[in-house]
């Protein structure tokens, strides 16, 4: 038995599963639940994943992406403790970001569009599932929600994911989950353009993808640029040209094509795009602009020439 007096042995508090932590992990035919309703939100997730300027930059955008992606490694890797998996105490995290998401998207922060709240309460639902596997009608209200998203043609994807799980089962192999999700690329793409375009029609604005910048830079820098970009345009309503040149400014004698450990991607890295967008936006301090601070009283730094 453990000593209570060792400090190796003694259970610590943080060992025991948080409030958002699953207990239990799917076996069987739940697995196989829990794939389709991955799969679900694979298909949908992608609403806001581009880094571009939009009413929901930040913690809602934030999360759906961290729930899309979390789901594609659970599909790809499996569930579980095993390596390469993702644990459960992963798929808390995503239910915190979700829930906190969720809670500011109701606030006066952000407009509520249905669109973005389906697809929210969709990624929360699924996930609420992978949590709880013996609960049936956990499936059914994430499914309920992706019909409300995808209509008739998500009831006819849904039915071929859970006939390929089932035989794979069947047979005792693995189901490719991974190439399940990859068909379902196109339609995830698809389904984004068009909310999108219904959110435009609505009057929401939402910026570019940033393309490039006149300084050499690499892949990684350019996506951390994107996310600076778009958080610029999205906290202070400026056009994607003007954020554009303005990190190009800011950057200018930067090596942003330096991923090395300790190079300029990776003290890039160490803070929020939106407090980039801060600093460089307003000539403040990275604690003078974190999220909730009063700017109004800031002026912006002057346009480069």
């Amino acid at each position: 038995m453990p000593d209570a007096g060792n400090d190796v042995d003694a259970a610590e508090p943080w060992d025991a599963p948080g409030p958002l932590e699953p207990r239990v992990l799917p076996e069987g035919a739940q697995n196989d639940l829990v794939a389709a309703a991955l799969l679900m939100l694979c298909r949908y997730g992608a609403l806001l994943e581009p880094p571009v300027a939009s009413p929901w930059y930040g913690s809602v955008r934030d999360a759906l992406c961290r729930a899309r992606q979390t789901a594609g490694a659970m599909l790809r890797f499996g569930y579980g403790e095993g390596e390469d998996q993702v644990e459960p105490y992963q798929v808390g995290f995503v239910r915190q970001d979700l829930a906190d998401a969720l809670g500011e998207f109701a606030g006066v922060a952000h407009p509520q569009e249905e669109s973005v709240a389906l697809v929210l309460s969709l990624a929360r639902a699924v996930y609420d599932f992978a949590a709880a596997p013996g609960e049936p009608a956990l499936f059914d209200a994430a499914c309920a929600l992706a019909e409300r998203l995808g209509g008739e043609p998500e009831g006819a994807a849904r039915s071929r994911d859970l006939a390929e799980l089932a035989a794979a089962r069947a047979a005792g192999r693995t189901a490719d989950t991974e190439a399940m999700r990859e068909r379902d690329e196109a339609y995830a793409r698809a389904f984004a353009d068009r909310a999108v375009n219904a959110l435009r029609a609505c009057g929401h604005r939402f910026g570019a993808v940033l393309a490039g910048l006149p300084v050499p830079v690499s892949g990684d820098g350019l996506g951390l640029m994107r996310e600076i970009a778009a958080a610029m345009g999205s906290r202070f309503g400026i056009a994607d040209e003007e954020a554009a040149a303005r990190l190009a400014h800011y950057f200018a004698d930067w090596d942003l094509t330096d991923e090395s450990e300790a190079g300029a991607l990776d003290y890039i890295g160490h803070q929020k795009p939106g407090e980039w967008a801060g600093s460089i936006y307003l000539g403040l301090d990275f604690h003078q602009v974190q999220p909730g601070a009063d700017l109004s009283g800031h002026a912006p730094r002057p346009l480069p020439e």
